[in-house]
């Protein structure tokens, strides 16, 4: 039997055996991505004018009934959720409504998302200056949460937001910016949707250069130096992200750094380069992801696949500022994973620079001892930024972002919690921060060392929605155990 009928078998056994999926009755059952949190809802409300939010808000208000805003539901906390709430699903709310190329300016409504977006501009040779990896998600859920990015010289979406409108609790629709109410700018953004509904942005963009792609492989302890001169020193870098190894073998100690810079010669260039690519070779890539999540074996394969197919160490490939911040460069498809027995899980931490390399450390300790299926890790870098009221920007940072896949047992759960504050401590002792928009794991006693601001966030909360309108358990969660103060 040659070589393709053994890899046809296996793929077959693969796609037979290995896709646990569920046929269950979701009916007014919501959850987000980690399937950690389901949530009995009242009403499903796909919100698709601003009259239809107003009509939410204003029904709400009067029966007393409380509102969450939903997205692409990827926050990991309940964040869009709450018990027996209207959900509002933005995702219907998702027209372009301006663009001014020569300002490089887009206004769209917040359940927009980023894939749209680069649809509507790519032809003005126009791109986003800040967004997740992958672009699936919407731009409100992107705001809510002040995401960041993979271009060091924008990394904050904060950064990138001129202005919006919010509706609040009264019905009121407000103008938003650095010059109008600018205490919600800053709350809003970052605020998880507690203060108001985004109707909708105006985002600075940026150029849509053809940029030189370099991959190469490095220990780990050389990488903040490697950062600070090739990276953040160059001028030309326009985006970059870090993958250190899951493999056992070399775990977090080999690490490709992928490095895209603006190539000198802009013009002779075939057109084609300049069309939007798609994800691609899905399969290939879920069985081998899939494997390594099942074994280590799978995980030294990954690994040694992932340096030679996908990063192509030592190569150079040319690809558009657009391409490179959508698939196949940042695919997501492959990562799709339905179980009933286990699920993955992200968390995010923010580690000065000088104190990477301990960190790193510590954390593969917590994995070894707590024999926690880590299946990735990425780098990439946060700018010093007090623009927000909850910002894990105090300091400049690498953002170190944590994929492991856990059991949904009680006993799975009750590690993952035992892991998260382990490394939630690990952060803390080095001078870092973790990321609000993941499991609601931490202690009280963390969440108000990583953020001493917070009650203070939740005061501001009460006092511009008095009756608690805008609901989350995220909210729930961390105010249950706190004594309303006077701001």
């Amino acid at each position: 039997m040659n070589l393709r009928l053994i890899l046809l078998f296996v793929f077959g056994l693969y796609y037979f055996f290995g896709c646990n999926r569920t046929d269950t009755d979701t009916t007014l059952i919501v959850n987000d991505i980690s399937r950690l949190n389901p949530t009995k809802v009242s009403e499903i409300i796909p919100a698709n004018s601003l009259e239809s939010l107003q009509k939410a808000v204003r029904i709400a208000r009067t029966k007393n009934l409380k509102i969450s805003i939903s997205g692409k539901k990827h926050s990991q906390g309940g964040h869009a959720f709450y018990d027996n709430a209207v959900v509002l699903d933005m995702t219907h709310f998702n027209q372009i409504l301006d663009l001014d190329v020569g300002k490089k300016i887009i206004t769209v409504q917040s359940g927009v998302t980023w894939e749209q977006i680069q649809e509507y501009i790519n032809p003005h040779n126009l791109s986003v200056k800040t967004m997740q990896s992958s672009n699936i998600f919407t731009v409100g859920g992107s705001m809510s949460s002040n995401i960041h990015g993979r271009d060091p010289n924008n990394s904050l979406i904060v950064n990138t937001i001129q202005n919006f409108r919010l509706l609040m609790p009264s019905g009121e629709i407000l103008n938003v910016s650095r010059n109008q109410n600018p205490d919600l700018f800053g709350l809003a953004i970052g605020g998880y949707g507690l203060f108001g509904i985004i109707i909708d942005v105006t985002i600075q963009l940026t150029d849509n250069p053809v940029l030189r792609k370099e991959s190469h492989v490095i220990d780990y302890t050389e990488f903040p130096l490697f950062f600070r001169k090739n990276i953040l020193g160059d001028p030309n870098t326009e985006l970059f992200i870090a993958r250190p190894s899951v493999a056992p073998s070399s775990l977090l100690r080999e690490t490709i750094v992928t490095v895209w810079k603006r190539n000198e010669n802009q013009e002779s260039r075939d057109d084609k380069i300049f069309a939007l690519l798609q994800e691609k070779n899905v399969f290939r890539d879920k069985f081998f992801f899939d494997w390594s999540r099942r074994s280590n074996l799978g995980k030294e394969i990954r690994w040694y696949l992932q340096k030679r197919l996908v990063a192509r160490i030592n190569e150079i490939e040319y690809v558009t500022r657009n391409n490179a911040m959508r698939p196949p460069t940042a695919p997501l498809k492959f990562l799709e994973h339905v179980s009933e027995k286990n699920t993955d899980i992200i968390q995010e931490y923010f580690i000065p620079i000088d104190n990477f390399i301990e960190f790193i450390n510590g954390v593969r300790t917590i994995v070894v001892k707590d024999q926690i299926n880590l299946m990735g890790m990425t780098i990439r870098y946060v700018a010093k930024n007090n623009d927000i009221f909850l910002s894990y920007g105090k300091k400049e940072a690498f953002s170190v972002v944590f994929y492991s896949n856990q059991q949904l047992s009680p006993s799975g759960i009750e590690k993952a919690k035992i892991m998260t504050r382990k490394l939630v401590d690990l952060a803390l002792e080095n001078g870092g921060i973790y990321y609000l928009t993941y499991q609601l794991y931490p202690t009280q006693n963390q969440i108000r060392h990583a953020y001493p601001e917070i009650d203070q966030f939740f005061n501001k909360k009460r006092k511009y929605d008095s009756q608690e309108l805008f609901m989350n358990k995220f909210y729930k969660h961390y105010t249950s155990t706190i004594v309303t103060e006077n701001d």
